[in-house]
């Protein structure tokens, strides 16, 4: 509906700037045609101040729609910027996808391999264990038999003994390799179902900014097209100031040598007149007339950053919502953040996005316990140690939730410290 009003809207802009250009070409016809009188300056003047008062009309009209543009324009610039951040954003997010995708593929890789060694020292000890025990008691016999001394005998068994906790230790090794490595290939997933999340939003967030610009570029055209239009009306409107100042300045130099040309013949009758007196006394005399690096800032409020971190680890297991600012039925990464910093006082804003530029920047090598670690359309706490407490939409939760998570396991984009 509203684009429909806005399409009426320049039609009939468009429209009335039609019926004022061709009320101008009327005026500007009669203008241009009709010759104006050498002894009427009035009327030359009378028609410049009709077409100036007509062209500061026109240049206010201008000036109203430049600055509409400007206005516009700075809106334009401002979604731009958002823009070029979010397409920044997806390039980072896109980067950490690509890596995290080469990095499942080495787990699910070392996942195989853990599962064949698993299997191949399974078949081993079960052959050797299926050798002995089918043998029974020919083995140890046979084991007597062979040795040459009780002492060879013992040393015998106790190497059976030794191969059978040697077989028994390597296989439970391979039984922890593998779960280590299936537990780290779900993990992987997890933070790739994540980043893959956030990617569909960035998009959906530059697709809605680029149909922004295109709207606004459509609508400086429009007033380009009116401005166009306006300046055409103002030059010809100065055509005819000019063309008037022209005749009058004409008219004005006429009447000037009329004037002249009268003194100059009054003169000389007064001479004529004085010699015909005989008058030697010079009684001549009229009158003549002028005309006119290592970041490290102080902190800013007495807030402790170990209290404020004891307070955001309470809420560890509690569920996240994408745009959910309840703490116990659904929250997302920046309300986290900004809940826990109100609870002691300190305002943040809502979106990842402007935290990250808020307060004051710190070296990663710096950051202390309540900073923000800023991420690409992600934000999280840092609690120390290398650690971070986040609300995240990843496993283990259903819909994901607050835990504790290692800082680097993203590219770090800032950190940030609001206390």
């Amino acid at each position: 509906m509203k684009k429909k009003d806005m399409t009426g809207n320049r039609k009939r802009r468009r429209h009335q700037w039609g019926k004022l250009a061709l009320a101008l070409a009327l005026i500007l016809g009669i203008t241009q045609f009709q010759p104006v009188s050498a002894s009427t300056i009035d009327e030359a003047k009378d028609k410049k101040n009709e077409a100036q008062e007509n062209l500061d009309e026109v240049q206010s009209q201008m000036e109203a729609i430049e600055n509409k543009k400007t206005q516009l324009q700075a809106q334009m610039d401002e979604v731009g910027r958002d823009l070029v951040d979010v397409i920044t954003n997806l390039g980072i997010l896109e980067n950490d996808l690509a890596s995290a995708q080469e990095r499942l593929t080495q787990v699910q890789a070392d996942l195989a391999q853990a599962q064949e060694d698993e299997a191949e020292q399974y078949e081993a000890m079960k052959k050797r264990i299926q050798f002995m025990y089918e043998r029974g008691d020919t083995a140890v016999l046979s084991v007597l038999l062979e040795s040459g001394s009780i002492t060879e005998f013992l040393n015998r068994v106790v190497y059976v003994n030794e191969m059978y906790e040697y077989d028994r230790d390597l296989l439970e090794e391979y039984e922890a390799t593998k779960e280590q490595v299936a537990s780290l290939e779900i993990q992987v997933q997890s933070e790739i179902a994540e980043m893959e999340e956030l990617a569909a939003n960035l998009a959906e967030e530059q697709s809605r900014y680029e149909t922004m610009i295109a709207k606004m570029e459509s609508q400086v055209a429009d007033f380009d097209v009116q401005l166009a239009s306006a300046e055409d009306l103002a030059a010809q409107y100065q055509a005819t100031i000019e063309e008037q100042n022209t005749l009058i300045k004409a008219e004005q130099e006429r009447i000037r040598q009329e004037e002249e040309e009268r003194r100059r013949q009054e003169e000389e009758e007064r001479r004529e007149q004085e010699a015909q007196n005989n008058n030697n006394q010079n009684n001549g005399g009229g009158s003549s007339q002028g005309g006119g690096g290592n970041l490290d800032p102080d902190h800013v409020t007495n807030v402790s950053g170990s209290e404020v971190v004891e307070f955001a680890l309470q809420f560890v297991g509690n569920p996240y919502e994408y745009g959910g600012t309840d703490i116990e039925n659904g929250i997302d990464c920046s309300a986290f953040t900004q809940y826990v910093m109100a609870h002691f006082g300190v305002y943040i804003p809502r979106t990842s996005g402007e935290q990250r530029y808020y307060g004051q920047e710190v070296s990663y090598a710096n950051a202390q316990p309540g900073d923000l670690i800023c991420y690409s359309g992600h934000v999280a706490l840092y609690i120390g140690n290398g650690q971070i407490v986040h609300a995240s939409n990843s496993q283990p939760y259903p819909a994901g939730g607050i835990k504790v998570s290692t800082a680097t396991y993203r590219t770090i984009l800032s950190v940030r410290r609001v206390l």
